[in-house]
């Protein structure tokens, strides 16, 4: 045997030893992982998924792959000395939900979670001193303050919370910021023995007026404040069919591919006309492959953003849901870039429709979504939350067709529209203390608004102001975005 081929040969075995070595000498990965409220969740709902990796012994990265129903999280973590980490991924509510972790040169992990589904209400009693409260028809479970989500979506697996401010205290701030949204989104929460301090956390934290937010004294007051707020029925969110008046029919798609057809076609019968000229004959192959080439970019498809949000006057707090419809040009898979403001809480309008999440692990959110598309074919994203708004509104009649609106709150309004007394009046601006009389007349309603307006008579029962929303502030949003919010008035 030649020296060089020789050589060659025994490199090869020397470098395959190594990486058999260093494979072998690759300890696996040390991951625990465990799902919200003990394993406990209402069925059709949003649980959370905790996941917690040690840190290795030399620099590493991970990809971690969460599967439950049509739902997929990726998420790529970096591992180090000393640097473990640990994630909360939100994922829909299953039977099983399978967590995957793949490492260079270690062996796949696999752990599978089980969920208990629960016909009956769900009751979180999260006290530090370990106390039990029994509320009728709910099935009560213990919890601490590390057991709490950091997802607000995760608030949906529960029916009521009761906490109190040991716990609170205890929570880190994305824990806070998941308990204060899921007020906002007007979740049944009783809090015992807030402070002063606390006090003014949740002070109109609350949504739909409050009314889900409560305070007691003592774990027996909470249980008795809760059973009475049962009996205060709360505004059910939009549901897709809802909102599907304001998004109205997208044919942008339809109207591309006809002007492209059209083109074509024109393209072809000036080629017929004039098929003895040379520049045409030239010209014409170059423009059908130009078109052709350029079809996939024309029909590429514009997300669109809605924005339906509504708050009671006077309070400090605005529930909001959010849809935003992709349309497909093709069989393929979608991305899309979701808005960091929304994206916390982003699934899809269809349970049934498959969703594969790509999660930012530094942000602890989604950056992106992907789906399955074809020619046509919408897909519907759903967002929701809450967020600050500081709008009052009194109401003098004066008589019986028309009405005094005065801003009683500390900021100013922009021009918006106003329902009361079975019609619809053009709102001005107001600014803190200012007034006006107006007549609400019943065929007063501008067309660009008019099913905004509808639907705003339908939820807030003919009394109510809307203004559309300035969506500048939400970075990422779509340039196809409206945005509402209707204040219902006294």
């Amino acid at each position: 045997m030649k020296p060089r081929v020789l050589a060659a040969r025994l490199l090869a075995c020397l470098l395959a030893g190594a990486a058999w070595t260093s494979a072998a000498a690759a300890p696996p990965l040390d991951l625990s992982a465990a799902a919200a409220w003990k394993g406990w969740a209402r069925p059709g709902t949003e649980t959370e998924i905790d996941l917690r990796i040690a840190a290795t012994p030399a620099p590493a990265h991970a990809t971690l792959e969460l599967e439950s129903a049509t739902r997929r999280v990726h998420a790529e973590v970096d591992l180090g000395p000393g640097r473990g980490t640990r994630l909360q991924l939100p994922v829909p509510v299953a039977d099983r939900i399978g967590v995957v972790a793949t490492m260079a040169a270690a062996p796949t992990l696999r752990r599978e979670l089980a969920i208990a589904p629960s016909e009956s209400p769900l009751l979180a009693v999260a006290l530090a001193a370990g106390a039990t409260v029994e509320v009728e028809g709910f099935h009560a479970i213990a919890v601490g303050a590390d057991d709490l989500p950091r997802h607000a979506a995760a608030y949906a697996a529960i029916d009521a919370l009761i906490v109190d401010a040991a716990t609170l205290a205890a929570l880190d701030r994305q824990q806070l910021a998941a308990l204060v949204a899921a007020a906002g989104a007007c979740g049944r929460i009783v809090v015992v023995g807030a402070d002063r301090r606390v006090s003014r956390l949740l002070e109109g934290a609350g949504g739909c007026g409050s009314r889900a937010l409560l305070g007691a004294a003592t774990p027996a007051e909470a249980a008795q404040a809760l059973a009475a707020s049962l009996q205060a029925s709360l505004p059910a969110p939009l549901t897709t069919g809802a909102i599907g008046a304001l998004a109205g029919h997208d044919l942008t798609l339809w109207n591309r591919l006809a002007l492209a057809l059209l083109v074509y076609f024109a393209l072809g019968a000036l080629a017929l006309l004039h098929g003895r000229s040379l520049p045409m004959l030239l010209a014409a192959p170059l423009v059908a492959a130009a078109l052709a080439l350029g079809l996939p970019w024309l029909l590429r498809p514009q997300p669109r953003l809605l924005i339906w949000s509504e708050a009671d006057s006077g309070t400090a707090v605005a529930r909001y849901q959010a849809w935003q419809r992709v349309s497909g040009a093709g069989r393929g898979v979608a991305r899309v870039e979701l808005p960091a403001q929304l994206a916390r809480q982003v699934r899809p309008c269809d349970d049934a429709q498959p969703l594969r999440l790509d999660y930012d692990v530094a942000r602890a959110l989604a950056r992106a979504v992907e789906f399955e598309t074809r020619l046509f074919g919408q897909t519907w994203l759903c967002y929701a939350g809450s967020f600050p708004v500081a709008r009052q509104a009194a109401l003098v009649p004066r008589g019986d067709t028309s009405i005094e609106v005065r801003n009683a709150g500390p900021q100013a309004w922009p021009a918006g529209w106003l329902l009361a007394l079975g019609g619809v009046a053009a709102l001005p601006a107001l600014g803190p203390g200012a007034a006006v009389t107006l007549a609400p007349r019943p065929d007063a309603v501008a067309a660009a608004d008019a099913a905004a307006l509808r639907l705003a008579s339908l939820r807030a029962g003919g009394r109510a102001a809307l203004w559309r929303l300035e969506l500048g502030a939400v970075a990422g949003a779509p340039l196809a975005s409206e945005g509402w919010l209707m204040l219902a008035l006294p």
